[in-house]
């Protein structure tokens, strides 16, 4: 299956072996003897390549026009935008621009990976030596691929490699981006390659990681008339195997010299052999022993030698050729530079790719697998270059040296008028928790930015020197200008500025929904909790799980947390069987429905109203030891005037990604008639519709809220002009709807207009 190159580049004219003048090919690595989902692969099984050089399939115009449209390149820097984060794993949905097919049947592509990156990169930031793509579908454009790596760019001189520079095109303007991976589906690698540091999913990862340098190289002794290619194999980019290359995870062998005329090859595929290292900027030409390549090799009777069927207790006889660093120096001139820090300090982002329609919520189980795969990752690429590397795989901060987090914030108005409620119009001011996570102590100095949804008074804070472990407080102040969307998230990005070293800045964000008005708000702690009731009319069938005020306990499984061990704030919640059993799904809501019933929400004086509750939602199943959501389970919010009819107005699916505040209008909900009566009862109806699922729910903080007076006042221009906001949702042109649309995923999942639906109870 072909796989198309983004651009042409011009080699560098005086380096020896450089290929033409074209991207050079993705390095893909296909599975032995073909492959399936959940297929086991060991670490040292047989690789076949296939390369890849059509021309590119557009101009650079048409690329350039189809990513930054996909990308909404222009609207300023969004952390996270469009993205869920799982631990430090990014996850979206994917599109027509990241992926190309028809239904589930779609795969990637170069074109694919450049919109991909371009989008990434908006979200996270051009802080990214490399970009690991996994998948939550099976890749069709290259089925026989297990993963392969396709490169972006190369300026380093004596690797073997032209010159080429696609970083524009994949996204990264300051040109730091340089390969970008596509690890497949995690499956593929077996059931237990997120637990298995010898599972071949490593060895494979590092091996596409570091064709970002080798292996390309020849080598030329003194008085040879011409470079040799003796030390290639397979696709001129990986090691012949009868080279001494310390066991190298790029194809290479480790020779053991008997001493007697024969060689034994010891080891394959386990660590970055000292050419590798020297190759990727490791290692300085000096620091490189003398090695050997074997020529004419044969068994010890003398029998020509299938290269592919080598024994590691054979012993073979072979003519030895002695080679040095300069032999290859001579062929491909010095490496400049001699080291190179993207290989020494590595930093590269984890992306799980979600087919079309497909919101992140329904991979978490893959999700948290990758999580635990990147950890494990990382610990691989540091050993398996003897310590002279470091991967850093965190997606909002450096793995080393200082390195911030950004805890819990908190809003308040401030002014000579104060009513309690943040709106349109009102001074603020923002406390942000900052904390040293890292290694070393350093200076923490915070940038905030309010993409046009908030006017900073001053937009940077020095906090002075943090320790390990320290904390201090980052206070903003600020405006929300008029015209500012009530009801919905909005949000100040917090950085902290990029040290002279890469690890990169800290990242964070201080949400909030601003304009809503206080209402009736039950908390759940006081008697008022008391005149909820459980099954209301009698007719709830579930066997387990049935809704109970109280404090829920943790239930884990494969790292997912089913039931969180706290409630949303105080100390009760409504739980759908708070306690936890010997088994993850001894407890839940299980063989049917359990219904929650509120006592009446006032109605009356309230502009705008909307439902506003906290939500711990879990419905999962397994398959192949992976979470996968719930299918047909559901909480399903409904609301009632008078008891008899009920409309639902919101419910939620899938699996969670922690608490959720729902925010749901019901203005759009709800008829004039219903929105016109004094008040309304809600109920919270769970549902278990498996056989083996589990589905826990948590719900806390129930109420209902109105808009605040200054939400009727448009931005005026010169609002708008000061920095403040005509905001409006859905129009990307203006400054504030991006920050909206980031948010909403996150912190208003699931929030959707179907047409009422009413039900008789």
């Amino acid at each position: 299956m072909a796989l198309p190159t983004l651009c042409a580049a011009v080699p560098l004219a005086d380096e020896p072996g450089a290929p033409p003048g074209l991207l050079p090919p993705p390095r893909s690595t296909d599975v032995w003897l073909g492959q399936g989902e959940g297929v086991s692969v060991d670490s040292n099984f047989a690789y076949r390549i296939r390369k890849h050089t059509p021309p590119p399939p557009w101009g650079p115009d048409a690329r350039t026009r189809v990513v930054r449209a996909a990308a909404g390149l222009g609207a300023g820097f969004q952390l996270g935008a469009g993205f869920q984060i799982v631990g430090s794993v990014a996850v979206v949905e994917g599109d027509d621009t990241t992926t190309i097919g028809v239904g589930a049947r779609r795969g990637i592509d170069t074109a694919s990976l450049a919109s991909l990156s371009t989008r990434f990169i908006q979200a996270f930031g051009d802080n990214f030596d490399q970009i690991a793509v996994f998948l939550a579908f099976t890749d069709y454009k290259s089925p026989d691929s297990l993963a392969y790596q396709q490169p972006v760019k190369n300026d380093v001189r004596g690797l073997g490699l032209g010159a080429f520079d696609s970083s524009q095109q994949f996204g990264s303007p300051s040109g730091r981006l340089q390969t970008v991976l596509n690890m497949k589906r995690i499956l593929q690698y077996g059931r237990h390659a997120a637990d298995d540091p010898d599972n071949g999913l490593y060895a494979v990862w590092a091996q596409e990681a570091a064709h970002r340098w080798v292996v390309y190289f020849r080598f030329q002794r003194a008085g040879d008339p011409e470079p040799s290619k003796a030390l290639l194999g397979r696709q001129d980019a990986h090691w012949a195997r009868t080279v001494q290359t310390d066991g190298s995870l790029m194809d290479g062998y480790l020779w053991n010299d008997n001493g007697d005329g024969t060689f034994t090859p010891t080891e394959r595929g386990r660590r970055y052999g000292i050419l590798d290292q020297y190759g990727m900027g490791l290692r300085t030409a000096r620091e490189v022993p003398r090695f050997f390549v074997l020529e004419d090799l044969r068994d010890e009777q003398g029998r020509p030698v299938d290269r592919a069927a080598l024994s590691r207790t054979g012993r073979y006889r072979a003519r030895k050729i002695d080679l040095g660093i300069e032999d290859i120096v001579r062929a491909m001139g010095p490496r400049e530079p001699a080291v190179d820090p993207a290989a020494q300090d590595l930093r590269m982002g984890v992306v799980l790719l979600a087919l079309p329609g497909v919101p992140p919520e329904d991979v978490i189980g893959e999700s948290f697998r990758i999580d635990l795969t990147r950890r494990l990752w990382t610990d691989f690429y540091n050993t398996a270059g003897g310590g002279r590397g470091k991967v850093c795989t965190e997606l909002l901060r450096p793995c080393r040296g200082p390195s911030f987090t950004f805890g819990e914030p908190s809003w308040s108005e401030t002014g000579k008028v104060t009513d309690g409620v943040l709106a349109p119009g009102d001074s603020f001011s923002l406390k942000v928790p900052v904390t040293n996570a890292g290694t070393e102590g350093g200076a923490a100095s915070v940038h905030g930015n309010g993409l046009g949804s908030f006017t900073l008074r001053r937009d940077t804070l020095d906090l002075g020197m943090l320790a390990p472990g320290q904390t201090a407080t980052a206070s903003f102040e600020g405006r929300i200008p008029f015209g500012a969307p009530c009801g919905e998230p909005l949000a100040v990005d917090l950085t902290t500025p990029e040290r002279p070293e890469r690890p990169g800045p800290s990242r964070g964000r201080a949400p909030v929904v601003v304009g809503l008005a206080p209402g009736h708000i039950d908390d759940l702690e006081g008697a008022s909790a008391a005149v909820w009731r459980v099954d209301p009319d009698g007719r709830d069938t579930a066997t387990a799980g049935r809704w109970e005020l109280g404090a829920p306990e943790r239930t884990e499984a494969f790292e997912l947390v089913l039931q969180p061990g706290s409630v949303w704030s105080g100390a009760r919640a409504f739980v759908t069987g708070a306690a936890r059993g010997a088994e993850p799904a001894d407890n839940d809501v299980r063989s049917g429905l359990t219904t929650l019933e509120s006592p009446p929400f006032p109605l009356s004086d309230l502009t705008g109203p909307r439902l506003s509750y906290h939500v711990y939602f879990v419905a999962a199943d397994f398959d192949r030891e992976v979470l996968i959501p719930g299918a047909g389970d559901s909480l399903r919010v409904l609301a009632s005037a008078d008891g008899a009819i009920w409309t639902e107005i919101d419910r939620v699916t899938g699996m969670a990604l922690g608490w959720q505040r729902r925010i749901v209008r019901l203005d759009e909900k709800l008829d004039a008639a219903t929105l016109g009566a004094p008040s309304l009862r809600l109920r919270f109806v769970t549902e278990d519709t498996g056989v083996d699922n589990i589905v826990e729910v948590v719900v806390d903080d129930v109420g209902i809220l109105g808009e605040a007076a200054s939400c009727a006042i448009p931005a005026s221009d010169d609002s708008a002009s000061g920095g403040g906001c005509a905001c409006q949702v859905g129009d990307g042109r203006q400054a504030g709807a991006g920050t909206v649309g980031a948010l909403l995923l996150a912190l208003v999942v699931g929030w959707t207009r179907p047409r009422p639906k009413r039900h008789r109870q």
